[in-house]
């Protein structure tokens, strides 16, 4: 689950289920990563020996002019717990540096989970989303020129987002016309019947 899905209520509820997450935590949410970061750092601080932290795991890929390194580590977050009601056991950080084609990256994410995790749990997991997250990009900048979105201001961008998505998911239940989500969706926008038809709607 990515930002705008960590948010203290839903961790609440799953917990109130009986069930775990492991949340992705970004800049937008100020409070929470600046006591997530604040806690990693002060470990670090005092801890200079070990640079490690409790747990620490490393992934290196390579293929097709690609590599990745990718590195996780994983901190008790016995304090933060004590001050939260998301019963968060442990704080991951993981970094992801990539050469393609010449090109370098870096990404660094900040994660929290109500379970127990180690280092290796946690990269397995964050690169399964990635995979997952880096596939729903793909098709929503192809079928809605995401990537082209230039708006900033506010939660604009969230808001914007959230509709691609939803609209995304409506094309996909469609079943009518075979032309493709982006030409579906083009349609909706020259055919008003078509467009309550996606969206399960009825005419009067």
């Amino acid at each position: 689950m990515d930002a705008m899905g960590c948010q203290k209520a839903i961790a609440h509820k799953v917990i109130e289920r009986q069930a775990d997450y492991l949340l992705c935590v970004k800049k937008n949410q100020k409070t929470l990563y600046r006591d997530v970061e604040k806690h990693l750092t002060t470990y670090w601080e005092t801890h200079p020996q070990d640079t490690l932290g409790v747990g620490f795991a490393e992934q290196i890929e390579q293929g097709d002019g690609r590599q990745e390194y990718r590195r996780s580590w994983v901190f008790n977050a016995s304090e933060l717990a004590q001050q939260s009601e998301s019963k968060i056991q442990t704080l991951a950080a993981v970094q992801v540096d990539r050469v393609s084609q010449g090109k370098g990256s870096s990404q660094l994410r900040f994660y929290i989970s109500s379970p127990i995790l180690s280092a290796e749990a946690v990269l397995k997991a964050t690169r399964q989303h990635w995979e997952v997250e880096n596939k729903l990009h793909w098709v929503l900048d192809v079928s809605f020129n995401e990537d082209q979105s230039r708006a900033r201001q506010g939660y604009a961008g969230e808001n914007l987002a959230t509709t691609r998505q939803i609209a995304l998911n409506l094309l996909k239940k469609e079943n009518g016309l075979k032309l493709g989500i982006k030409n579906n969706r083009m349609a909706c926008g020259s055919d008003d019947n078509y467009l309550f038809k996606v969206m399960g709607l009825l005419r009067s």
